[in-house]
């Protein structure tokens, strides 16, 4: 279930970087792993290898990833002729293509032509100098498998769009809410729980800030009908389920390379695969500051 994720000096990340963004440049075009190799001056066996190890992935694994994601894109997006968007990413005959399709997807071109849809998390984004900067920091991306037991949160929920504001906005008011809400007066262990569906980059996705309600506190609750005092605070159970959970150090603005190494490079090479669309972060109970360099939270993936 592991990967190295041994640490990469600044040239050899910058040249990765480089080779990233010539792989970009040219995903309509016919290039070999060998023509990546030229671009940044290594030999073609040096340049698979050190690729390898910087990206954890291999250079035409990436490419075909990257190729078929656009493909994907471009078929959800536009009408043009399923042939035509192949031979764009230089696939050169139909058959090919639908394999291919196929074995990153699970669907079919012409299945997703007719309605079908992809989970946005299937789609190999763009890797970059920050993502390889971002994996090779330290060993908190090391995979740990947990089964946890049910429990009980209560929180507060928004849909988060494109406002960058809008989840801090959220755990500020739900401090406040906690303050003055009697039958969560001891604090537990705070969680951020996001819920994507599919089409969540075109629609938004759910975020609940919660703190997990303790077995006094559950009674407490109880007592007065399994409700809270008036306000914005709402139950929610999280299911006992099988987790693997990964360490994110730094800023909630970096979460997201976070989560592309976890979907994108562990989830398909692990034989693992996704539960529920959820993530939950889990902060512990002394947590102050989402936004700190120094910040460690958890990052929980439900998996079957």
């Amino acid at each position: 279930m592991s990967m190295c994720l041994s640490k990469v000096d600044d040239a050899t990340a910058s040249l990765m970087a480089k080779a990233l963004d010539f792989i970009e440049d040219n995903l309509k075009q016919a290039i070999t792993v060998a023509d990546m190799a030229e671009a940044v001056s290594f030999s073609l066996y040096h340049f698979c290898r050190t690729f390898n190890r910087v990206t954890h992935h291999t250079p035409y694994d990436y490419l075909m990833r990257r190729r078929l994601s656009e493909a994907a894109q471009a078929l959800l997006r536009s009408e043009r002729k399923i042939l035509d968007i192949a031979l764009d990413h230089q696939f050169n005959n139909p058959e090919t293509f639908s394999r291919a399709f196929k074995r990153m997807f699970d669907i079919q071109p012409v299945q997703l032509r007719k309605g079908g849809r992809i989970n946005s998390r299937q789609l190999m984004p763009r890797l970059t100098l920050a993502h390889i900067q971002h994996i090779h920091k330290g060993s908190y991306l090391k995979p740990a498998l947990e089964e946890k037991d049910a429990f009980v949160v209560a929180g507060m929920t928004t849909l988060v769009r494109d406002d960058p504001g809008a989840v801090p906005d959220l755990w500020d008011w739900f401090g406040r809410e906690l303050r003055r809400c009697e039958p969560i007066a001891q604090p537990g262990d705070y969680y951020g729980i996001a819920f994507y569906p599919d089409d969540w980059k075109e629609r938004g996705y759910l975020y609940m800030t919660a703190i997990e309600m303790t077995t006094i506190e559950m009674a407490a609750v109880e007592a007065v009908g399994m409700d809270l005092p008036p306000g914005p605070l709402v139950l929610k159970k999280i299911p006992a389920l099988k987790w693997v959970r990964f360490i994110h150090k730094g800023p909630t603005r970096d979460l997201s390379l976070t989560l592309d190494y976890v979907y994108h490079t562990w989830l398909p090479k692990s034989g693992q695969s996704l539960a529920y669309p959820w993530v939950l972060e889990g902060y512990g109970h002394d947590f102050r500051d989402a936004d700190s360099q120094d910040c460690e939270r958890g990052i929980y993936i439900p998996v079957q």
